[in-house]
Parts: C-alpha cells; structure tokens; sequence
C-alpha cells in the first residue's frame, strides 16, 4: 500500500515553481488529499506523521497534528468547503499511540476526538478513523470496530461503517446483512444525510449507502445494483465500492470490479450511468476509480490503472468525465483545453476538486520527483457561469447503450438523425428527463434535436 500511495503521488507531481499560478507544485508533500474553496490542500507525506497544510500561493506547509495513513492507521484528511473543519484521524486520549476519528478546527489549531464502538486495546491500532467530513462540518464518517467471534470461538474485532453528527454523536451503520465480514464509511453528502461506503461479506468490497433518519440514526445499509430489479444477494448485481458522493447527495460515484467493469455514477432516479473506458483496448487487469464528483455530478475526476500483464508495472491513466464530453484523459484535459503548461509533468491521480469548482488537486510525477499540484481552473469554467447558460446536458457522450437527457424545461420530443439528415428515430414526452436506447446504432457521430416547450437545439452524440 505505501508503494501505491508513493507512486500515485509521485505521478501527479508538477514543477516545484509559482510562475505560472493556474498549475501549481511542490515536493514538500506527495499525498494530497482535498482542498478547500480557497484552494488550501490537505495531505500528510510520512505515513503515521501529521497531517500538513500546504497554502500553494506562498508554498509554506503547515503540520497540524494528527496521525497520518500508514502502519496499522487509516484516515483521510478532508476539508469542509469553507476549510473551517478537516476530517482524520487523532491520538485517542488514552494512548498517544492509538487513533480515534477525529475533527480538526482550523481556527482554534486543535482536534477533537468523536468516539468509536469497540476496542481490543491492541497497540498501534486504531479504535476509529475519520475519512470524510459534511459540508457543514456537522458530519464525519468512516470507520470504527466492533466485536466478533469467529468460528473457533477466538473474539476478534472488525472494522464497520461508523459515523459521528453534532446531534447523535457516535452512530453505528449497519449493513444490509448483519452478517458481514467488514466495512467503512467513505464519503457524505454536503448536509450529512447520506452516507457511501462499502460491506464485505465475500471477499469484494460492495458498494452500500446510508439514509438518516429524523432523529439522527441511519437506516440500514442498501446494496447499489447494477440490475435493480435483479437479486440484491448476487454479488455480481451489486457494484463495486462506492468512493465519492456529489455534495447534494443525490449522486454516488464508485470503483470497478467484476461485477461491472467500468468506474460509474448511479442515482435513483436514473440508475447506473456507465462512465466508459479511458485504457487502451491492448492493457488487461484494467481498474477504474472515481475519486470526486462536483454538486450535481455534471463533472467527475477518477483514474484507470491498467497493465499489459498480471505481472507488468501498472499504468496510471487519469481521466474527467463530464455530461457535454464524456469521459477523456485528465492530462490532455490539462494542456489542450486548459491550454496550461505542465512543463514535462504528467499527473496520474486528480484527487479532488473543490466544492466551488474552481480547483482541482492531485499527484504525479516529473522524471525524477514524486510532485502534488494544484489547478486552479478558469472563470469561465467556474460552476456558476456554466450552469447559467446549460439548458440541456447529454450523457454519457460517447455513448454504449442508454443516452440520458436532463433538461431544464420539459423536454417534447427527442429526434435522432445520421450525419446525411436522414431521420432515424423519434420519442415524444413532456418531463424533464428522457433515456433514449441506441445500442441498436452503429459505431459513429449522430445529431439528436431535443425539442423543449421553449427551445430547438441539436447536439452531436458519439457512438462507441
């Protein structure tokens, strides 16, 4: 695992200069973990170490405390929007040596422990760690550990999804069976009220989320299902862990596995919304994994590792997914549209982008140093200006199998045509959203004309 976490964070590094402000790197720390609305990125750089600050307009870093990843402690060091509060995990107060989630105030420089469920008292091993944080700070979710006997009878501990709110405190998260092995709580929703995560009972970690309740609780856990209609006890219906939320917590993003090979989006609303491949159709032992997704997942950042063979080096292939674009590679991303100069640098994980959308962090590599950046995206690409003028959005683009269309008016009637001006297809409707099944298409670009009871326009759509 620190090899991963090192050669993730030697990848995404960048030049170790301010000149050009928009793409920002240093070396000072390899483990960027989020950043805040005023572009302020968490990490650590020494596993088990404190968590660090690093301000990339003056390049100082501050050490803040806390215990860091690493030798038998988890934890993620997460800021709310606001950078008020930063998710993690911090010395328990009975053992300096022991971790316990925890919340850190920027303000006030301390943290404050949030509880667990369970101990052994073992030594160097965490009784709770903290991997995400609400954004009102109320919020903090990850993982604690509860007693369990196993079939010799030797009582062991194991570690669950775990959560913390102002209101409740500790509040354990059950699984949809009480029978599983182990879990964590990943993410939450900007006002806490869902929660992502993971339950394993077999072996792969499954996607799962919590609702809460009025008073605080959560409901137990659900599986996210590639078929909703299909068995919620075949582990090949239920997706893969899910990593991100979008801070209104109706999206969840989440990892590839065999059950679905792909990284994805999911609502209830429109089920599993396949965010395609970004490897190269020769790379085998392919993974993908969604890292973060913006307030109404209208833009996701992830990463694919790949390799030739089951023994070769991985290949780190960085990607962002839009609803105009599709899923297309994070470096290119960065020098043709962005038009920045990565000056030789090649990213390989974008970790995270802020909630106003006006940063994105990561790490990567030079040819000789492990770098952390910092982009600091244009203001015409800010979320404000672009959602202003976004009447319609057409997903995913290219398209397999299933075109979504959301739309801000109600949308009349969808038209698909070839590139000739031949009429292949029309569907007639009067909500909001429309799917539109084009598996049956071949391979090449169409027009679809989305006529609302306002507008006319026509997008061009790929398909794969």
């Amino acid at each position: 695992m620190k090899l991963k976490l090192f050669t993730l964070a030697a990848i995404l590094g960048l030049a170790s200069t301010k000149s050009y402000a928009q793409y920002i790197t240093t070396t000072q720390f390899q483990n960027p973990q989020s950043v805040s609305n005023d572009g302020l990125i968490a990490g650590y750089a020494a596993w088990a170490g404190p968590y660090l600050i690093w301000n990339a307009d003056t390049d100082k870093v501050e050490a803040i405390g806390g215990i860091a990843p690493g030798n038998n402690h988890g934890g993620v060091a997460t800021f709310t929007p606001d950078g008020k509060y930063i998710s993690g995990t911090s010395q328990t107060s009975t053992d300096p040596t022991v971790g316990e989630m925890s919340r850190y105030n920027t303000i006030t420089k301390k943290w404050e422990t949030l509880g667990f469920n369970y101990n052994t008292g073992e030594s160097n091993s965490d009784f709770s760690s903290g991997y995400f944080i609400s954004g009102d700070g109320n919020t903090v979710v990850g993982l604690s550990y509860l007693k369990s006997t196993n079939p010799e009878g030797t009582i062991v501990k194991r570690p669950t999804a775990y959560a913390w709110n102002s209101s409740k405190g500790g509040v354990n998260l059950e699984p949809f069976n009480p029978s599983a092995k182990q879990g964590r709580a990943n993410a939450v929703s900007n006002d806490g009220s869902v929660i992502i995560g993971w339950s394993d009972m077999r072996g792969p970690w499954k996607a799962h989320y919590w609702k809460r309740n009025p008073d605080g609780t959560y409901q137990k856990g659900q599986y996210i299902l590639v078929d909703p209609k299909g068995s919620s006890s075949n582990e090949f219906n239920q997706l893969g862990e899910a990593r991100a939320i979008s801070g209104n917590g109706k999206w969840i993003g989440g990892k590839s596995d065999a059950a679905f090979e792909n990284a994805w989006l999911w609502s209830e609303e429109t089920g599993v919304v396949d965010l395609g491949k970004i490897a190269k159709p020769e790379e085998n032992n392919v993974q993908s994994w969604v890292t973060s997704i913006n307030y109404d997942a209208t833009t996701v950042l992830g990463y694919t590792i790949s390799k030739q063979w089951a023994d070769s080096a991985p290949v780190y292939t960085p990607w962002i997914w839009t609803k105009e674009t599709g899923i297309q590679d994070f470096n290119n991303y960065v020098t043709n549209t962005l038009k920045f100069d990565m000056k030789g640098d090649k990213i390989y994980v974008p970790t995270q982008l802020s909630e106003n959308e006006k940063y994105i962090v990561g790490w990567g590599v030079d040819a000789i140093n492990i770098k952390m950046f910092r982009i600091q995206l244009p203001a015409k690409l800010a979320t404000d200006e672009v959602k202003n003028h976004v009447e319609t959005t057409l997903f995913p683009n290219p398209v397999s199998n299933e075109l979504n269309i959301d739309s801000k008016d109600n949308i009349k009637e969808v038209t698909v045509f070839n590139l000739t001006g031949q009429q292949l297809f029309s569907k007639k409707g009067n909500s909001k959203t429309s799917k539109i099944d084009v598996s049956n298409l071949k391979s090449g670009i169409y027009i679809v004309e989305v006529k609302t009871d306002k507008t006319s326009k026509t997008y061009k759509v790929i398909k794969k």
